[in-house]
C-alpha cells in the first residue's frame, strides 16, 4: 500500500530509469574526463579552439537535422495501429535520417575546404573544423535509432549500448590526445562516433522488428508528418542554441578563454540534465500511446504532475548537496587556474535543476501534436539566452566576469520558463483526445507481419 500522492515506480520502470540515467551520466562524465585531459594537456587556448570548432559543427548539424526521432515516436504507433507497418515506417525514417546526415557532412566539409582556399581560416583550424564535422555527422541518425528502442520498449538495452559507445569514444579520444594532441583527439572521437552509430542503428532496427513485426514494403509518409516535423525540428534546433550556440557566441564575445570557462561550468548542469532526460524519454512513448489510444487528459495530467513532484524534490536535493562543493571540486579536477569556473557552475547547475521540474515540456506538446508551442517557447528562450550573453559581455568585460553574469541571468530565465510551462500544462491537456483515432475498415486493413 502506498502513501502520499506519488506512486512509487514499478520495478521494471525503475530498472529502465536506472539504465537510462547511468547511460546519461556516462555520456556526460566520460566526455568530461576527456575534456579534463584536454585542458591539462593542451591548455586553455587550444581547448577553447577545439570547443569552438565543435560548437560550430553542432550548430551546422542542428540546422540540417530533421529530428525524425520526434516524428517516429508519434507516427510509428499510429501506423502500426492502422496497418501493422510501423516497423517499415521506422526503418524508412532511420534511413532518411542517415542519408540527410551524410549529405550535411559532405556540405560541411566542402564549406571548410572552400573557406581554407579563400584564406578565411588557418590550416590548423580548418582541419579542426573538418574533424569536428565528421564526428558530429556520424551521430546524425542517433536520435532516430534511440526512438526505435523507445518504440520497442527496450530503453534499458539502449542505455547499455550508449554507455559502451561513450566508453569507446573516451578511449579513442584519450589515445589520440596522448599520441598526437588535439587533432588526433578529435579524430579518435570521430572514429568512435562512426562505430557507435553503426552498431546503435543496426540494433535499433532489430529490436523494432521484433516488437512490431518484420518490416514489409515501404509505406508512404503519413499525412501530417511533414507538418509535424518542421516545428519539432525547428524547436530542437533552437534548443541546441542553449549549449552549442552559446559556446559559439561566446567564442565571438570573449574568445577561447570564455569558451573554456563556460564549457567547464556547464558540465555539472549537464550531469543533472542527463538525469532528467531519461524521465522525458520514458514519458514520451507513454504519452504518445495514450494519445493513440484516446486515453484522455486524466492519465496524462497524472503523469505530468507525478514527474513534476519527483523532479522538484530531486532538484532541490541535488542543489543543496552539490553547489557548496563546486568551487573546490572544479579547482581540484581542472587545476587552480580554472577555479573561477566553479563559481560560474553553481548558478548554471541550479538552472538545470529548475528546468528539470518541467522536463516533460520537451515531450508533452509533441505527443499532443502541438509542437508549435515548444517551438515558440524555445525560440524566445534562445533569443533571451543570446541576449543575456551579449549583455553580460558588454556590462562585465573579461571572461570570468562575463561568465558569472551570464550564469545568473540563465538561472533567472530558467525560473521564469519553468513557471510558464507549469501554468501552461492545463491549457495543453485540454486538447488531449478522449477517444482513439479511427482505424481503417477491415477490408482495407493490412495483416501485421509475423514476428520473428
Amino acid at each position: 500500500m502506498t502513501t502520499g500522492g506519488v506512486r512509487p515506480p514499478g520495478r521494471r520502470h525503475l530498472r529502465t530509469f536506472t539504465s537510462l540515467s547511468a547511460a546519461g551520466l556516462g555520456e556526460a562524465l566520460l566526455p568530461t574526463l576527456a575534456l579534463v585531459a584536454l585542458v591539462r594537456v593542451a591548455g586553455t587556448e587550444a581547448t577553447g579552439q577545439v570547443v569552438f570548432a565543435q560548437s560550430l559543427a553542432n550548430l551546422w548539424f542542428l540546422l540540417c537535422d530533421p529530428c525524425l526521432e520526434n516524428a517516429a515516436q508519434r507516427f510509428v504507433p499510429l501506423e502500426q495501429a492502422r496497418g501493422g507497418r510501423g516497423a517499415a515506417l521506422f526503418l524508412r525514417l532511420l534511413r532518411l535520417d542517415a542519408g540527410i546526415g551524410l549529405a550535411a557532412t559532405v556540405l560541411a566539409l566542402a564549406a571548410v575546404f572552400g573557406a581554407r582556399l579563400a584564406g578565411l581560416t588557418s590550416e590548423g583550424f580548418a582541419l579542426t573544423l573538418a574533424l569536428s564535422a565528421v564526428g558530429r555527422g556520424a551521430m546524425a541518425p542517433y536520435g532516430t535509432a534511440f526512438a526505435g528502442f523507445a518504440l520497442a520498449d527496450r530503453l534499458t538495452l539502449s542505455g547499455i549500448v550508449r554507455v559502451l559507445g561513450a566508453l569507446l569514444s573516451v578511449a579513442l579520444s584519450f589515445a589520440g590526445l596522448l599520441t598526437g594532441g588535439p587533432l588526433l583527439y578529435l579524430a579518435g572521437q570521430a572514429a568512435a562516433a562512426l562505430l557507435a552509430a553503426a552498431g546503435f542503428c543496426l540494433l535499433a532496427g532489430r529490436v523494432v522488428a521484433r516488437a512490431l513485426g518484420m518490416p514489409t514494403g515501404s509505406p508512404p509518409l503519413p499525412a501530417g508528418l511533414l507538418r509535424f516535423t518542421f516545428p519539432a525540428t525547428a524547436g530542437t534546433t533552437i534548443a541546441g542554441i542553449s549549449d552549442s550556440g552559446i559556446l559559439a557566441v561566446a567564442g565571438l564575445v570573449g574568445g577561447p578563454p570564455l569558451v573554456t570557462i563556460l564549457k567547464i561550468a556547464m558540465a555539472p548542469g549537464r550531469f543533472y540534465a542527463n538525469l532528467a532526460i531519461p524521465v522525458a524519454a520514458m514519458l514520451y512513448p507513454r504519452l504518445a500511446r495514450a494519445v493513440a489510444a484516446g486515453a484522455g487528459a486524466a492519465v496524462m495530467r497524472r503523469d505530468v504532475a507525478r514527474v513534476t513532484r519527483l523532479m522538484t524534490v530531486g532538484g532541490v536535493a541535488t542543489a543543496a548537496v552539490a553547489v557548496p562543493a563546486l568551487v573546490p571540486v572544479v579547482a581540484l579536477v581542472y587545476g587552480p587556474a580554472q577555479a573561477a569556473a566553479g563559481a560560474v557552475a553553481a548558478p548554471l547547475l541550479c538552472a538545470a535543476c529548475v528546468r528539470g521540474a518541467a522536463c516533460w515540456s520537451n515531450v508533452l506538446p509533441m505527443a499532443l501534436g502541438r509542437s508549435g508551442w515548444r517551438l515558440s517557447y524555445l525560440g524566445a528562450e534562445a533569443a533571451l539566452l543570446v541576449a543575456t550573453l551579449l549583455a553580460a559581455g558588454w556590462a562585465a568585460p573579461g571572461a570570468q566576469a562575463t561568465a558569472r553574469l551570464f550564469a545568473w541571468g540563465t538561472l533567472a530565465l530558467a525560473v521564469l520558463g519553468t513557471g510558464f510551462w507549469i501554468l501552461s500544462a492545463r491549457h495543453l491537456l485540454r486538447r488531449a483526445p478522449d477517444r482513439a483515432p479511427s482505424r481503417p475498415a477491415p477490408a482495407d486493413a493490412r495483416v501485421p507481419a509475423p514476428r520473428p
